[in-house]
């Protein structure tokens, strides 16, 4: 299911030092929703990733993330079971599920959208994501850690997700909150 995403060599243009995106400090979770409520949801304990931003361009900016899918967690263990299940994430065939960018624009200050590819059950598609600095990104520039949060939805047809499964929507809603450190 959700992202998230597959870990990318940083390109040598990039001019600031990658930060990698904190665990302890970050949470990937999802929503899939039926006639707009929320219906499932939970979160992925295992993750990683690395941010290359440039302030100054950030069509130089590169992100990759990826989540081991085997790792969600929803607080049910039979929907846990069901979601990493065949018919689903597949997560004993596909065990990650990954991002990488492929162009970043500014919005407005402190926020960005991040086009790219997002790869689950091996199937790759196109996803825009769009992300807000929740501190201060001169700060983060000057090297402390910089908050943040991401959001991105994906249809679950479009990975082969749950073809059969007509109790939630067929969009999903991916969001990654947290801080970035170097």
């Amino acid at each position: 299911m959700p992202l998230v995403l597959g870990l990318l060599i940083i390109a040598p243009a990039v001019a600031q030092a990658p930060w990698a995106v904190q665990p302890g400090a970050t949470e990937v979770s999802f929503v899939a929703r039926r006639f707009g409520m929320p219906t499932a949801s939970g979160r992925f304990q295992q993750f990683d990733g690395v941010v290359a931003l440039d302030f100054e361009r950030p069509e130089r900016s590169r992100i990759r993330i990826r989540i081991d899918t085997g790792s969600l967690q929803t607080g049910t263990p039979l929907v846990d079971a069901f979601i990493k299940g065949e018919s689903m994430l597949d997560a004993a065939r596909h065990p990650v599920a990954s991002f990488v960018s492929d162009a970043v624009s500014r919005t407005g200050d402190g926020s960005l959208a991040i086009r790219g590819q997002l790869t689950i059950r091996a199937i790759t598609r196109p996803v825009t994501a769009t992300a807000v600095a929740d501190g201060d990104p001169g700060a983060a520039q000057r090297g402390g850690p910089l908050a943040f949060h991401a959001n991105a939805a994906f249809s679950r047809s479009a990975f082969n997700i749950g073809a059969d499964v007509n109790v939630v929507d067929d969009q999903v809603e991916i969001a990654i909150k947290g801080r970035l450190s170097r």
